[in-house]
């Protein structure tokens, strides 16, 4: 697990850095063009750039040694993140080195993945990925926390962009102190082409279960991003209660993924992928008709939680289910998924929030829980190991 370890604490330090120097540029570009439509462009630009490099990102990792790949992403994303200081305060090129950002480091998370059976091995799976998703939320929860705090110490946007470069450097020097094989890098011989992966998808029962309910289930999510601060602002939580809500959510997230740790086997990774999507659900009903702010916090948590112990779940079942060869672009293409999905929540939130209000779009983001969780049920149907 010693390896695990470092690209866990590789990952958090990179992932805390990336998280704080976003938050840099989300506020850098309302801050000087006081127009919410060049955060729409970052934001979109981001979405856009993961989902183009998707399918070259799991061909690199199937191609190639998957520890080269992944230090040689590192580095290359520091020299985008390091051009970002410069041009910080420059919107236009801001949001463009923003989307080229995503396509550079999309390579990273599907080769890691891929290689975690190699590196760990397969008795070790399991907790392996529950370790990296926890230092993952982690980082996703301490790394804005930090952007925010030292934004208003007065650490200017560059200096972040800077120091998110760095911690790249720093993520690439873990990956390479690893002496483990990650995957021999001759996928494409037996699984050609760099669309294998979704053609996998399509044709195994299970991997097409998995993803279509994880979709499902990140619709569901992404209408809650969009939702959460007019719910806040109906319970009189205000932006403090929005800020709470988007916190307690994230770290249901890191407490159900540091569950998974103890939980989670092969054999029970299906009907954890079921319950974790039902839990998600019914946490996101309750937050939809809480009375008061304190029960929609509580509820968001255990959304939350269910949250992350299903990505933990569907990320071993993805291993156990492909082949080395072919497996970085499965989780490329499941990727490239999960933010098409998380693209149309947000068309989909906006259109409910200002149709018919928050707690419809809540109560909306609850069925698609609960109908990912109906969609997951098939999986026991079919033999995993």
């Amino acid at each position: 697990m010693s390896s695990a370890r470092r690209l866990a604490l590789g990952r958090l330090i990179s992932l805390m850095g990336g998280s704080a120097a976003y938050i840099a540029l989300i506020a850098g570009l309302y801050e000087r063009t006081d127009s919410a439509a060049w955060v729409s462009a970052a934001l979109f630009a981001g979405v856009v750039g993961s989902v183009l490099g998707a399918p070259a990102a799991g061909y690199l990792g199937d191609r190639f040694d998957r520890q080269r790949v992944m230090i040689v992403t590192d580095l290359a994303s520091a020299a985008v993140a390091g051009t970002m200081a410069i041009f910080i305060d420059e919107p236009a090129a801001a949001v463009a080195l923003f989307g080229s950002l995503a396509v550079v480091t999309s390579p990273f998370a599907p080769a890691s993945a891929a290689a975690m059976p190699n590196v760990v091995g397969e008795d070790q799976v399991a907790r392996a990925n529950a370790l990296v998703a926890t230092t993952e939320s982690a980082g996703y929860l301490l790394g804005p926390l930090a952007g925010g705090l030292l934004l208003g110490v007065g650490v200017s946007a560059p200096t972040l962009w800077a120091l998110d470069a760095a911690t790249f450097v720093v993520s690439a020097l873990f990956v390479a102190s690893i002496r483990r094989p990650f995957g021999s890098g001759r996928g494409t011989e037996s699984h050609p082409g760099v669309l294998a992966g979704v053609r996998l998808i399509r044709n195994e029962p299970v991997l097409r279960l998995l993803v279509a309910a994880s979709m499902v289930s990140l619709l569901g999510f992404g209408i809650v991003n969009v939702a959460a601060y007019p719910l806040s602002i109906r319970l009189d939580g205000g932006t403090e209660g929005y800020g709470a809500m988007e916190a307690l959510l994230g770290g249901g997230g890191l407490a159900g993924a540091a569950l998974a740790g103890r939980l989670l086997t092969t054999q029970r990774a299906p009907a954890i992928v079921v319950s974790s999507f039902a839990v998600s659900g019914v946490g996101l009903a309750v937050a939809g008709v809480a009375p008061v702010l304190i029960v929609a916090l509580v509820a968001l948590a255990f959304a939350g939680a269910g949250r992350g112990l299903g990505d933990v779940a569907e990320t071993t079942l993805i291993q156990v289910r492909t082949e080395d060869a072919v497996r970085s672009r499965v989780f490329a293409a499941q990727d490239g998924a999960a933010h098409v999905a998380f693209s149309a929540a947000m068309v989909v939130g906006g259109v409910l929030v200002g149709a018919s209000g928050a707690r419809l779009a809540f109560g909306t983001a609850a069925v698609s829980g609960l109908l990912a969780a109906l969609i997951a049920s098939r999986l026991r149907r079919h033999q995993i190991t």
